[in-house]
Order: structure tokens, then C-alpha cells, then sequence
């Protein structure tokens, strides 16, 4: 969910960075998929024969492309010095030979290439220490048998290529084979029979130059040849990538990094046109959408997340978790694409969208027994899984920023039928963008941590030694979330929002005496500063209260142009009576049922508080109907049930021993429902209203309050994620879980 932003209104760039901000625009507006040659598509499709004449070739600038791109050590392909990647170099060495040897041209170049073979030949058969690419153990295997008939002798050792051969047919009795045909079939009736049932309406096999070259190779397929000229045209360099086109999934890439990387608000218009472009093409059932299950599943999500209307129906066939596996090709069955899958399963935001439900229900037991079995050899990929399977929701956006920067390599390989470099997603100006964006961000938010600090103390609020100190943690949890260094009073008024919070519950909860609660209530009903208080702590408590609120008051009415200091105090009355009634409810049962206590614990959380307390300070116009709207009020609710019933489940077994009241234990209180019934009854809450938030806050249509409005109760509620969704003791005043992820974000030096 991500809200246009003024590209003025953004952070004071140096100038240098402001070009760097300008290119990037520049290449976005250009929309051009940048991707590096194969050398293994390249090679089949110089091995096309010219339709008027076997004997040649029929697209001679493939040809002469591998000719000029042998690596020195006579290899062809990406990084032939990747100690990982030494199975992808032997198979686009191995079909650019057989390139080089069909049209019996440059023998030395097929006698340097034979040398880097025998040197590496090894790794053929080394799945533990090698990243293979996709269909390798077919198309590998049957390069070899076609060397054979070309009277090319290879330098591998017998047992290899016996072992090699046994794997390949064991591959294509078990696997859906058809993206890798090059390395199965070789007679023109089969090859009509794959080109019938798969062929794309550009002409492609799968988008695949290979598989298409082969199939021009058996079959003559006119639509075919047709689509391996204009994947030329579009190089402009007499080689083809391993891909194409790649028009839509790229792009969807490169926005969901330049999220991560914390910096798509620099070009929110270019984004924006491109997702109306994404979602024209959803809605016209595009095939590089539809064809292909990691796009679509990022579609989704990138959509609905957006606002646009996208129906899960359309993930329908990848319910069944045996059923995926049998049908999908052999590129789209890693765990990349069922990762895609989990992600976009967790954007549910209707109840009946049981289809979201059924992926969810194997996509996240299969990813975890990958963990645990350490079968994905992309670490980065690992990384990624663990982390969105700990905590989705939780991902806070800054948290989410770091952690990018530290992972981004510009210089990625990524790996289809062979590796290949995207710079439209990987590239320099990327990464230099975002470090220097957190940097400045970071400058703003350690000044902004002094000033919390220095108020806190002018409250005298460390004077109140009994309760938790968690000045430090509310304010960096709200940089967090509140990320543009413009926004600092939203940053201020909201993390002194929680600060409150948690210093008056402390107070209600733990220390102070009813007659002192009841005191603060009347004090604040009044707001007279000098009024009767019946212990020290009550006087400290109010006047921090009294005074910083009238600040806030007075800066949001100067920002807006009207008053909203007296709804301030009612909201604030009405959660300090609600902690009252809470902590009554303990003595004598007074509350019989989940629905009486969920309506009034959820306010004590303060979700409502922060969020129309710093509303008044995120660069929009607010009018009073619009901050006082039903509509906004009734998604803070949901956003404060959000956040109760969080809280609850994180401590509902340390709150049964300390006899407190929450959303589990008013349940059990008799003994008609178990705890596990309890549990799973909140939890089914938790998830209603959930999604509630979550479509509330991206309908784009049908609506007054304004975006970042909404986007800021779910980025509340992913703060209760956050904090409530690891196992452990309380992750505000003493966090050990996201520890890390704060001593990252504000005080380790980035790369």
C-alpha cells in the first residue's frame, strides 16, 4: 500500500543524488527490459538452419555473436569463475560447440571450449555443490548425444555420461518436461503435438528462445521462426536473452525492490502508470501474466495491494499442492514461485476467498520443510523465506529497507535454463539511491530520538521508576512506519502517543491505586493544570499528559485549520476508562463474554489514539468531517481489535497466572471452553478483523479518507505484528527479537 508523494515534498537530496534520481526516472519511463545475453539460447538459435537452405545458417549473427563472445578461459556464459555456476558455463559452452560445429566454422575456438569442458567436466555430476539451471540434467545429457552425431568427442569420462544419461531419463519420467524439449524430442510429429498444446500467441515455446529454436529446428514452425526474428530485432545485437519477452514481469519486479529499497515514492507517477498498463493487461487476461505462476502471483498482490480490484479466483488452480506440482512446468516449480504464492495468499481481505486460504494451507508447510531440510541453495532466496514465514505482517518498513540494502547485490545472477543478469531490477544506481536515502532518513531520526528523549525527561517522566521505560524503542518502532524525514511531527505526536499509552497502563495495571486512576480521569475530564492530585505520580502523569497534548493540539490546528483538541481529550478519557473497567473486570467477573470484552479492552491498546493524534501531520489537507468521519473512526476500531487481540495471544499464558483479564481467559472462565478452543476462536477474530483493516485501507474507490490515512492504521496494526508476533517476553521496553532490526536501522554503518 503505498501512497503518490510529491517528489518536493521528499527528502533534500544532494546533487548528485538528485541526477542519480533523474536517471532512474529516466530508465523507468523508458521501459526497456535490460537482460543479459544467453549464450546457451543464443546457440540453439544459431543452430536454426535457413529456410531456403539447410547448409547455413539461418540467423548467421548468432553465429557470428559466439564466435566473438568466448570467455578467456574458453568458456561461454555468465562468470565462469562462479564457484556455484560451473554447470551453467559447461552447458552454454556445450551448445555454443555444437553451434560452432554444425556449421563447421572456427575450430580453434571449439578446441579452447573442449579444454574448458575437460577442466570442468567434474561438476556435471555434482548436484551438492553446484546451482544447476533449470533441466539441466535433460538438456545437458541430450547436448551430449547430439555432440556424438556430430562427430564431436567430448572430454568426459564414460561413468559421467552414463550417470548423466540415467539421470535424464529418470528427469523425464517424474517431471514436466516440455519447458526443456530441446533436450527430449527430436521427431516432427512430437513437436507438433508440444507446439499445439504450448505454443504462446507470440509464436514462443514458453517464452523460451531455445526451446522455440528447437522446435524451428524439427518442425519449421513458421509462428516460431517468426518470434525468434523479432527476439532479435528487440537485442539489436545478434543474440537473444533467456527470456523474452519479459515486459511485465520485470517491471513488477523492479517496483516490488524499489519498495523494499524504500525508494519508489522518488517516482510514484512513472509507477503508477505502469501499474494501470499491469492491470489493463490482468483484466485482458495477458498470457506473460497468465502463462506464468510467479508473475501472476506477484501481480496479485502488487495489485491488490495497490487498491485494484484483482479476483483470487484467478489463483484457483494452484490450490491443490500435488495437482501444482504435476501440471506447472518444470521453471515454475522452485520455491521462488511458491513463495510468490504464500505472499499473495496472505493479501486476503474477504472471508470468502477460500481459494487464498487452500494455497496458504500447503504453501506454508512445504516452504518450512524446505527450511528445515535446507533445500533451497539460493541463500538469499532462504533468507527471504524464513523471514516472511516468521512474521509477514510484521515486516516493519524501514526494518523491511535495511535489510534490503544489506542483502541487494547489483550485480544478481538469477537463474532460468541459464544465469542471467536483470538490470532493470539489479543495478547500481538502485542501491546508491536507497543507502543514501536511509542515511539522510536515519540523520533526521536520531535528532528526532534526542528530542523524544529531552521530553520525556521535561515531563519527568523518568521520575516514574516503577513502570517501563520504552522511550527509545516507541520512537524508532514509529520511524519504522512513519518513514519520510519531512513527516517529523507525525513521528513525534505518534511515538509520544504510545510512550503515554504504555507509561498510564503501566500505572493503571501494575502501581497505581483505583482512587489515583479515578483522580487522573476527573483531572483529565477537566484539564485544568492545576488541579487537585492525590499522590506525586498522578501530577506527573497528568501534567505530561495536560501539556503535551496542547502542543499537539495547537500544531495540528495551525496545520489544518481547525480544532481538534477537546476530541484528543475524549479519546483519552475514553481509553483511560476503558483500562479502568478492564482491570475492574478482574474482581468479581464482571465480564461474561468475548463480545462484551472486545468492546472496550481493544481502546486501551490505543491504535485509534496514535494514529488521529499524528494524522494532522503526514502533508495532507484533513477537514474536520473527514478527521471526526465514521469511516475512519470504524477503521481505527478494527485496527485496535487488531492490535487487543495481538497483545492477548502473546500473553494470555502469563496473564492466566497473574489472574488478567484478556480476550483467552474470558472464555475459559467456567470451564465450558478450552483454552485451545479460546486460542483458536481469538485467532479466528484477530483474522476477520484483520482483513478488514487491510481492505479497508487499499479501496481505492468509494472513500474520503484519504490514503495515507488508512495506510497508517495498517502500518499500526503491522507494529502489533511486529512485536506480538515473536515468541519471547515484551518486545517493547526490553526487545530481543527485533533487536536487531533497530540497532540496524539506526545506529549500524551500512555497506
Amino acid at each position: 500500500m503505498s501512497s503518490i508523494r510529491n517528489l518536493s515534498l521528499h527528502i533534500d537530496l544532494p546533487k548528485a543524488e538528485k541526477k542519480l534520481v533523474e536517471k532512474i526516472r529516466e530508465r523507468i519511463r523508458n521501459g526497456r527490459v535490460e537482460m543479459s545475453p544467453s549464450a546457451y539460447d543464443t546457440a540453439w538459435v544459431a543452430m536454426v538452419p535457413s529456410r531456403g537452405y539447410s547448409g547455413r545458417p539461418g540467423f548467421p549473427e548468432c553465429v557470428d555473436w559466439i564466435i566473438e563472445n568466448q570467455n578467456p578461459d574458453g568458456s561461454w556464459g555468465l562468470d565462469s569463475d562462479q564457484p556455484l555456476l560451473v554447470k551453467d558455463s559447461l552447458s552454454s559452452t556445450l551448445a555454443c560447440l555444437l553451434a560452432l560445429r554444425k556449421w563447421k566454422t572456427h575450430n580453434q575456438l571449439v578446441q579452447r571450449g573442449m579444454e574448458f569442458i575437460d577442466s570442468r567436466g567434474w561438476a556435471a555430476t555434482d548436484d551438492d555443490n553446484q546451482i544447476s539451471p533449470i533441466g539441466f540434467n535433460i538438456a545437458f545429457p541430450a547436448m551430449i548425444n547430439y555432440a556424438k552425431e556430430l562427430n564431436l568427442t567430448l572430454p568426459l569420462h564414460p561413468p559421467s555420461i552414463h550417470s548423466l544419461l540415467h539421470i535424464r531419463d529418470s528427469e523425464i519420467r517424474k517431471r514436466n518436461w516440455e519447458y526443456v524439449a530441446e533436450g527430449v524430442v527430436d521427431d516432427t510429429s512430437n513437436w507438433k503435438q508440444i507446439i499445439g498444446t504450448h505454443q504462446r500467441n507470440n509464436g514462443s515455446l514458453f517464452n523460451s528462445p531455445a526451446t522455440t529454436a528447437a522446435a524451428v529446428i524439427h518442425s519449421h514452425d513458421d509462428k516460431c521462426f517468426r518470434y525468434l526474428i523479432s527476439t532479435l530485432e528487440n537485442s539489436n545485437g545478434g543474440w537473444v536473452p533467456t527470456i523474452y519477452p519479459y515486459d511485465i514481469y520485470a517491471p513488477l519486479c523492479m517496483i516490488d525492490t524499489l519498495e523494499r529499497l524504500g525508494i519508489h515514492t522518488y517516482f510514484e507517477v512513472e509507477l503508477s502508470g505502469i501499474f494501470d498498463d499491469i492491470y489493463r493487461n490482468w483484466q485482458e487476461r495477458e498470457e506473460e501474466i497468465f502463462c506464468n505462476v510467479m508473475c501472476r502471483a506477484l501481480a496479485f498482490r502488487l495489485l491488490r495491494m495497490r487498491g485494484y480490484h484483482v479476483s483470487s479466483d484467478e489463483l484457483a488452480e494452484f490450490v491443490d499442492k500435488e495437482e501444482f506440482f504435476n501440471s506447472v512446468s518444470m521453471q515454475e516449480s522452485g520455491e521462488g514461485t511458491v513463495l510468490e504464492l504464500y505472499r499473495a495468499s496472505l493479501t486476503k481481505i474477504n472471508e470468502e476467498e477460500r481459494i487464498l486460504d487452500k494455497i496458504h494451507a500447503w504453501t506454508k508447510p512445504f516452504l518450512k520443510h524446505q527450511l528445515l531440510n535446507r533445500s533451497i541453495r539460493d541463500k538469499r532466496l532462504e533468507k527471504q523465506v524464513e523471514y516472511d514465514l516468521k512474521n509477514f505482517y510484521g515486516a516493519l518498513v524501514r526494518f523491511q529497507n535495511r535489510r534490503t540494502i544489506d542483502s541487494y547485490d547489483a550485480k544478481s545472477i538469477q537463474i532460468s535454463k541459464t544465469a542471467y543478469r536483470c538490470s532493470t531490477v539489479y543495478n547500481e544506481d538502485f542501491i546508491h539511491l536507497s543507502v543514501e536515502d536511509f542515511k539522510i532518513s536515519r540523520a533526521q531520526y536520531l535528532k528526532e530520538l534526542e528530542e523524544m528523549n529531552k521530553w520525556y525527561s521535561d515531563c519527568r517522566l523518568d521520575l516514574l521508576t516503577k513502570g517501563r521505560n520504552a522511550c527509545r524503542e516507541s520512537y524508532i518502532l514509529t520511524a519504522a512506519i512513519i518513514v519520510d524525514p519531512h513527516e517529523s511531527m507525525a513521528r513525534i505526536s505518534y511515538a509520544q502517543s504510545i510512550l503515554l499509552i504504555t507509561v498510564f497502563d503501566d500505572f493503571f495495571d501494575h502501581y497505581g491505586s483505583k482512587e489515583e486512576a479515578l483522580n487522573i480521569i476527573d483531572l483529565v475530564k477537566e484539564w485544568k493544570p492545576a488541579g487537585s492530585y492525590c499522590s506525586k505520580e498522578v501530577e506527573i502523569l497528568f501534567t505530561a499528559l495536560h501539556d503535551t497534548i496542547n502542543e499537539i493540539a495547537a500544531k495540528a490546528d495551525a496545520e489544518q485549520g481547525f480544532s481538534s483538541k477537546q476530541q484528543l481529550i475524549n479519546m483519552w478519557v475514553e481509553l483511560l476508562e476503558s483500562a479502568v473497567r478492564e482491570k475492574d473486570s478482574l474482581s468479581g467477573n464482571k465480564v461474561s463474554t468475548l463480545e462484551e470484552y472486545l468492546s472496550f479492552a481493544p481502546i486501551t491498546i490505543g491504535c485509534k489514539l496514535c494514529v488521529l493524534t499524528s494524522v494532522h501531520f503526514l502533508g495532507i489537507k484533513l477537514s474536520e468531517e473527514i478527521w471526526t468521519s465514521e469511516e475512519l473512526s470504524s477503521l481505527c476500531r478494527h485496527g485496535n481489535v487488531v492490535c487487543r487481540l495481538l497483545n492477548d495471544l502473546k500473553t494470555y499464558e502469563r496473564e492466566r497466572e497473574e489472574n488478567t483479564l484478556n480476550s483467552v481467559s474470558v472464555q475459559t472462565v467456567g470451564g465450558g471452553v478450552s483454552e485451545e478452543e479460546a486460542v483458536t476462536k481469538v485467532e479466528e477474530v484477530l483474522e476477520f478483523h484483520r482483513r478488514k483493516v487491510m481492505q479497508l485501507a487499499c479501496r481505492r474507490g468509494g472513500s474520503s479518507v484519504p490514503r495515507e490515512c488508512k495506510e497508517l492504521v495498517w502500518k499500526t496494526c503491522t507494529i502489533g505484528y511486529c512485536l506480538y508476533g515473536h515468541d519471547g517476553g515484551d518486545e517493547l521496553s526490553s526487545p530481543k527479537d527485533i533487536l536487531k532490526d533497530i540497532n540496524a536501522m539506526m545506529f549500524e554503518p551500512l555497506k
